[in-house]
């Protein structure tokens, strides 16, 4: 009885043992330790939250912010095959839960410990020309960054930050690339009570009656030669992408504040109707190198790298630090109630993009400078007072928090690599913010009417590959 307990015990341990030796695991990732100061009180790690107005006493003021929490970790599991293609799945976690969180950094108590968060979930099925994919996933959105400091640079003007739950299929052509997806609809980083054209408990795409929906068509060729993208070699690349999903904006009736230009109202109640929205993203990309390299070595390469965008209701593929300035407004007085109004929604018109020049001095110096800028337009006045005189209509207005319609960013780093597996950068950031009303929002801020707020920023990152 005893043999055969402890045989038991031994096939038990072997015969998953026999299962994994089918699947080769490798892991990957980086700890990375970035040390900062901000001139704005609001720092957050990633840079996503717009400056303050430069008077307002409770943000204008410096700090300092240490962290270890963009640190993250991978396993890359290569399967069997399957159907002649190869099957292999990718899994990733930082300890970030609080990306997103506008300054609401997830911190543990004295300790500081950080909770773990799924980044990516996903396995594809790989042949030749083709790529199947099933799971959590960049979006097509998300695939160029500028090698910035702090972590998910550009969110708020240049580089949305969208990971969504998919089924995505590539097709490469020679030189040309095809792809399209179907998606989770308005499945982004940011929280929910801040995200997507809707209100309260209708966010993060729970009325969605579509898939959002991508494609894109990539072309790259190495015409005379190739420039870095982080650290690797790419040639001359240009890309385009697309995104749509249907809406819904439930009927609701809440309370707003709503801004005057020149005093403040109480707010009143508002019925917003049931409607469809249609937030709509489409973007252009394009790597240029200038000084070229025809081997690995990358010393006095030097590249472009640019990226611009234009949308409605933009915060739905994962641009952040706007996420309550998803609305516009067109009012109508209730016939026979001459204190409740109703408004017609309409998504935000938003543009934006980034340009960023990068220049190697040795194959362990580098330095790269960019600029991003995001802004509104179609709209006369993003916040305007609430009346309740018969007639009066044609209103616009928006009524969570308190967005700028303008965000501007700069950039400027040294980088050091000494090996693969080591990276020091030192950064300096500058972020404006023009706010189109002079109001901010309640009780002791009302009195706060500055148009403009800047943040200085200058930061200090390390990273160790693995």
């Amino acid at each position: 009885m005893k043999k055969f307990l402890v045989f038991a015990v031994v096939l038990a341990l072997l015969v998953p043992s026999l299962a994994l030796a089918k699947a080769e695991f490798s892991l990957g990732g980086f700890i990375k330790l970035d040390a900062m100061w901000d001139s704005d009180g609001g720092v957050h790690k990633n840079n996503l939250r717009p400056p303050a107005r430069a008077n307002d006493p409770n943000r204008k003021h410096g700090r300092m912010l240490m962290t270890a929490q963009g640190s993250r970790f991978n396993f890359t599991i290569k399967g069997p095959k399957l159907w002649g293609a190869q099957v292999t799945g990718f899994l990733e976690m930082d300890f970030d839960p609080a990306e997103a969180g506008v300054g609401n950094i997830a911190f543990g108590g004295a300790s500081r410990s950080y909770t773990p968060r799924l980044r990516h979930a996903m396995f594809r099925f790989n042949w030749p020309t083709s790529e199947l994919l099933f799971g959590q996933y960049w979006s097509f959105f998300s695939e160029w960054w500028a090698e910035s400091a702090e972590d998910g640079p550009l969110m708020m003007t240049g580089t949305p930050t969208a990971r969504l739950a998919q089924i995505r299929f590539t097709q490469t052509f020679g030189d040309f690339t095809l792809a399209a997806l179907i998606g989770d609809p308005n499945q982004t980083t940011l929280p929910s009570g801040a995200v997507g054209p809707y209100v309260g408990d209708i966010n993060t795409g729970r009325s969605a009656e579509s898939p959002q929906l991508q494609a894109k068509v990539r072309y790259a060729h190495d015409f005379w030669g190739k420039a870095a993208y982080y650290g690797k070699p790419i040639p001359f690349t240009i890309q385009f992408s697309g995104g749509w999903q249907r809406s819904v904006s439930r009927a609701a009736a809440f309370n707003v504040v709503p801004f005057g230009e020149n005093n403040y109202q109480a707010g009143a109640a508002i019925r917003v109707r049931n409607q469809y929205l249609n937030p709509w993203l489409a973007m252009g990309s394009l790597f240029i190198p200038v000084i070229p390299t025809h081997s690995a070595n990358l010393a006095g390469t030097a590249s472009i790298l640019t990226q611009w965008w234009i949308g409605q209701g933009v915060e739905t593929f994962g641009f952040a630090g706007i996420g309550g300035n998803n609305y516009r407004f067109n009012s109508q007085l209730l016939i026979g109630n001459a204190a409740v109004w109703t408004y017609d929604a309409e998504l935000l018109n938003k543009f934006g993009g980034f340009v960023e020049g990068q220049y190697y001095f040795t194959n362990q110096w580098f330095v790269n400078a960019l600029y991003g800028i995001s802004k509104t337009f179609s709209v006369n006045r993003a916040r305007w007072i609430q009346g309740t005189v018969a007639g009066r209509g044609g209103m616009e207005m928006g009524y969570i928090g308190d967005n700028p319609s303008t965000i501007q960013q700069v950039n400027a780093t040294l980088w050091y690599r000494p090996i693969q597996a080591i990276k020091f950068g030192l950064q300096y950031a500058y972020s404006a913010a023009s706010y189109p009303q002079l109001s901010t929002s309640g009780g002791a801020n009302v009195a706060n009417t500055s148009r403009f707020g800047d943040n200085h920023r200058v930061e200090f990152v390390g990273f160790f590959y693995f």
